[in-house]
């Protein structure tokens, strides 16, 4: 998320220093394919100066801030909140050693979360007690599971490779979900002794489920609910400038990359560190410039940023990912539009790797879960366009399965870290997942 901050930044840049109309006009003219373009930064701009005082943290705020060391990792966010916690260790059929915490309540059904690109499980217990999700579960009744895809903060370890090894990265979000999220859950009811779990998924989350579904179909009997936050799969209609910026001749860009040896999206680098402690830190002029950056990745939203969680999340996000991650939904955006495909290795890869000259569909039709997608209207990223077109590709969608969160502004990163999100999302997700356990969750 960082460094998307910083692509953004130098975005937002070269549009509001140019200021001319045959700028603007440019600009237009590049992203003719969206609504937002100039209008959208000039109006953040706007924003970001019309709500300046009521976005700087409060005074009480400031104290609690200054008295407390920012926690960092899934384990000393749980127990900073007096729940208990584990520690799960498993490992990928391909050598990857993945981390999973749970917040136990043996005998009670499992709902396992997975994150999103670039994040952790630490995203599901950072808002605290009483209000994070996995916090929320956990007084629902539920046997909390959180897990971390290999290349992020928690999953650095291969069997046989280090992070140094270009090979290490060599994955996209397809391995994620054709590798780690299998190994993950059969760790989950291996460990509790049960047939079948819930699964909540925020943006990558989703489409890592997407991926399982359609390469290892026969997990889909050991998901009694699928829970999709902010959906992606389509991407034809994504509306973030720096999303759809980064998109501009993937392939090409990733060939770049990998010569450079940057097989890592956002390195742990002293660079990016400065620019994060310099521009982003809590008490910094800056700092709502820096919200107002997040909020043209994923969608304007004032009222529910959360200034006193910004440490311990600025604290664990970015958790790292692989390049070829990004890359993955910049061919989709780029070349498929309303295909959902699987990593293009160019026509001679792809010869080689699939027989064919270009990368084969993921096959929606095969996920049988039954299935709930959570959609906003103020989203950059998990548009309705998008989300309709999953809708007529999903064969076992609830008959209530398609639920719009009641806030207009509502955006992709207020399903985790917004100060509402309980009483919007996740008291929901609680009576999604009673409804389909008969009820028989005991109150807590």
């Amino acid at each position: 998320m960082t460094y998307l901050l910083f692509v953004a930044i130098g975005a937002c840049a070269v549009v509001l220093v140019s200021g001319a109309p045959a700028d603007d006009k440019q600009v237009h003219a590049q992203f003719q394919s969206t609504d937002l373009s100039d209008a959208l930064l000039r109006s953040l701009l706007d924003d970001f100066l019309t709500n300046l005082d009521s976005w700087n943290v409060t005074t009480s705020d400031s104290a609690i801030i200054k008295q407390r060391k920012h926690l960092k990792g899934t384990r000393a966010l749980i127990e900073a909140q007096g729940y208990p916690a584990e520690d799960h260790v498993v490992v990928t059929e391909d050598g990857y050693i993945l981390s999973m915490f749970r917040i136990p309540r043996p005998d009670c059904p499992p709902v396992f979360l997975m994150h999103g690109l670039l994040a952790s499980s630490a995203d599901y217990v950072v808002l605290g007690k009483h209000r994070a999700l996995a916090s929320v579960l956990y007084e629902a009744g539920f046997d909390v599971w959180l897990g971390n895809a290999r290349g992020t903060t928690e999953s650095r370890r291969h069997k046989t490779l280090v992070p140094g090894d270009a090979k290490f990265w060599d994955f996209s979000w397809h391995e994620i979900g054709s590798q780690d999220l299998p190994a993950l859950i059969d760790h989950v009811l291996n460990a509790t002794n049960q047939t079948s779990l819930h699964y909540v998924g925020h943006s990558q989350g989703t489409t890592t489920f997407f991926v399982m579904g359609s390469e290892r179909q026969e997990y889909m009997a050991k998901v009694k609910t699928f829970v999709a936050l902010a959906p992606i799969a389509f991407v034809n209609d994504i509306r973030s400038i720096p999303v759809r910026l980064m998109a501009v001749a993937p392939n090409a860009l990733g060939d770049l990359i990998r010569l450079m040896g940057a097989n890592e999206f956002l390195p742990n680098s002293k660079l990016v560190s400065w620019l994060g402690d310099t521009f982003c830190a809590d008490g910094d002029i800056t700092q709502p410039l820096c919200y107002d950056i997040m909020f043209l990745i994923g969608g304007t939203d004032s009222q529910q940023m959360n200034a006193t969680a910004i440490p311990d999340i600025l604290a664990n996000t970015p958790a790292g990912a692989a390049t070829k991650q990004l890359i993955h939904y910049g061919q989709l955006i780029a070349k498929w539009r309303q295909e959902f495909r699987q990593y293009d290795h160019g026509w001679l890869g792809n010869l080689f790797r699939y027989q064919s000259l270009s990368p084969p569909e993921y096959n929606l039709s095969k996920i049988s879960a039954t299935t709930y997608l959570f959609t906003s209207d103020n989203d950059l990223l998990s548009v309705k366009k998008n989300v309709e077109e999953l809708v007529r590709r999903l064969p076992s969608i609830a008959p209530d399965g398609v639920k719009k969160v009641p806030f207009r502004k509502f955006n992709h990163l207020d399903y985790i870290f917004g100060k509402n999100a309980k009483e919007l999302v996740y008291n929901d997700i609680v009576k999604i997942i009673r409804r389909h356990d008969n009820n028989k969750i005991p109150a807590f």
